[in-house]
């Protein structure tokens, strides 16, 4: 029998990292060499509380200055989400803005939490807003909800501040926009693709330029993996990057995109906080694209550190050919790129599937067969187009125009 890479796993350890166990008592400080380390990230960094508290908000606010994008007296949104992403996002706006220095946070940030834990019954819901509502007030800052369910459509988006209205039948509700027979991972997508829109029309009605969301630096890698897999290459530089400025003028931007739960579960626990908690779905992660590429980001990231800012710098690279953009997608706003004479993957595509379905016609010559198959092709491409490649999927499982 063939005995080739019979040793493939024995030859792997030697150039896999082999994570010792550390005792923090054993170890000092990265940053100032002196302290007794109280955390331990990567297997292999450790910091004292002073050190690691001061890297994590110059981490922070060095995101926020480098961009250069938010002036002072600019209203941001901020999308608020249950754990402990949101609770210290929180935190760190609030200690941002009460500082007396010129590191100040400047700008005057506005809360919104959509509300769309459609997993938990009523009561369940019920109690996650009241604590929603009392961890924004525990800061002085007024959370303003939105109900996703009723706001799917953005014409007229409602927003409340001290209750919202609740219903059993919220998730049917969702239902009638999206096709019955849609897949976890279409579906994932469609949902994605709605909350942006209720963010955007939330922040449109609040006069705010700029929105604040939650992702963190796993959330990108496995997002990025994601566009690639479902062929929304072009998206990748504004839904991996730190700004997403598909909206004329309204701004997406990711603060938290340097860090990972861990990071911020450590921040909450040092600062003695508690973040909102909830009850999450029970989901089988090979039953959508999103949830298989997070398992496999997780998984490598275990056994190789610098598996995730590995995959978010090499996404920083890639970008869009601005000269080649046509127009924008009616659903996700993406960017649609002109025709050139070389076919793309997605031209390629249709041009395999038109050839592997054509009845064959032995009356034609091979000429006459290749132009009949050339003028069908270039008939169907010159359609105008409306939808990105992924979005021409999805289309078929919208029940109701997204744009």
């Amino acid at each position: 029998m063939c005995s080739v890479g019979d040793d493939f796993e024995t030859e792997g350890e030697k150039h896999m990292p082999q994570f010792k166990n550390l005792t923090l008592s054993s170890l000092k400080c990265n940053k100032c060499r002196e302290e007794i380390p109280v955390v331990l990230l990567r297997h292999k960094d450790a910091y004292c509380r002073t050190c690691f508290l001061a890297g994590t908000n110059h981490k922070f606010k060095g995101l926020l200055g480098k961009s250069k994008l938010i002036r002072p007296k600019d209203r941001v949104l901020v999308s608020y989400s249950t754990g402990h992403q949101g609770t210290a996002l929180l935190h760190l706006l609030k200690s941002g803005i009460d500082l007396s220095t010129p590191k100040k946070l400047r700008f005057e940030p506005v809360f919104v939490f959509v509300e769309d834990q459609y997993h938990l019954n009523v009561k369940e819901r019920e109690e996650m807003v009241t604590k929603v509502i009392k961890e924004a007030s525990s800061y002085h800052f007024t959370m303003h909800l939105v109900s996703f369910a009723d706001s799917i459509k953005c014409n007229d988006i409602n927003i409340f501040e001290n209750c919202i209205p609740l219903n059993e039948n919220d998730n049917e509700r969702i239902g009638l926009h999206i096709e019955k027979s849609t897949s976890l991972t279409n579906r994932k997508e469609l949902l994605n693709i709605m909350k942006r829109n209720v963010l955007i029309s939330a922040a449109r009605k609040l006069k705010c330029n700029f929105i604040f969301t939650t992702e963190l630096l796993p959330d990108i890698a496995s997002n990025l993996l994601t566009n690639v897999a479902l062929g929304r290459g072009s998206l990748i530089s504004v839904e991996s990057g730190f700004c997403d400025d598909r909206d004329e003028n309204i701004k997406i931007l990711r603060p938290l995109r340097c860090f990972d739960l861990k990071e911020l579960a450590f921040y909450n626990v040092i600062h003695g906080i508690e973040p909102v908690s909830i009850r999450q779905p029970l989901e089988d992660n090979f039953t959508s694209i999103q949830s298989l590429m997070g398992q496999f980001i997780n998984n490598l990231q275990e056994s190789f550190s610098a598996t995730i800012t590995t995959v978010v710098k090499t996404g920083d690279k890639l970008a869009t050919d601005d000269k080649r953009i046509s127009g924008k997608c009616k659903v996700c706003q993406g960017s649609i790129l002109t025709k050139t004479d070389d076919l793309k993957s997605e031209e390629s595509t249709k041009f395999s599937r038109l050839v592997s379905n054509e009845v064959p016609d032995h009356s034609l010559s091979r000429k006459e067969k290749y132009n009949k198959i050339i003028n069908r092709f270039t008939h169907s491409t010159q359609k105008p187009i409306e939808y990105c490649y992924a979005c021409s999927k999805l289309s078929d499982y919208l029940l109701n125009d997204l744009s």
